[in-house]
């Protein structure tokens, strides 16, 4: 699949990013990652468009409250995909956020990737 729609990973992991950016660049998708929430809210407030946010819930620098509120307050249209760890991650916080529950494990990639094509 070839298209024109970014994605923007934020994850804590590097290795995660690494292999997420990876996998959806080989399906066609333009990819974008930060490593913290700073980085992230700068993205999210520049005019770049995201199409599709993947969120690791428990990502460094804000609590995931504060960063859902922001996230709903800039681009409340955004889809966000919560890349959780099973049974660790409070994925509660965002609520108010369009966003799909995917567990990290070892076949979560194929998940993202089924969300990602119904989401889009």
């Amino acid at each position: 699949m070839k298209t024109t729609d970014t994605i923007l990973i934020a994850d804590r992991n590097p290795h995660i990013r690494e292999f997420l950016i990876r996998e959806l660049a080989d399906s066609g998708y333009h990819v974008r990652s930060v490593d913290n929430a700073n980085d992230l809210l700068q993205v999210i407030y520049s005019d770049n468009r995201m199409a599709l946010l993947i969120l690791d819930p428990d990502f460094p620098c804000l609590d995931g409250q504060e960063l859902a509120q922001k996230i709903a307050a800039r681009i409340p249209q955004i889809p966000v995909v919560l890349h959780c760890v099973p049974g660790s991650d409070d994925c509660s916080t965002f609520d108010d956020v369009h966003a799909v529950r995917i567990e990290k494990n070892g076949r979560s990639v194929e998940a993202l990737k089924e969300a990602i094509q119904q989401i889009l």
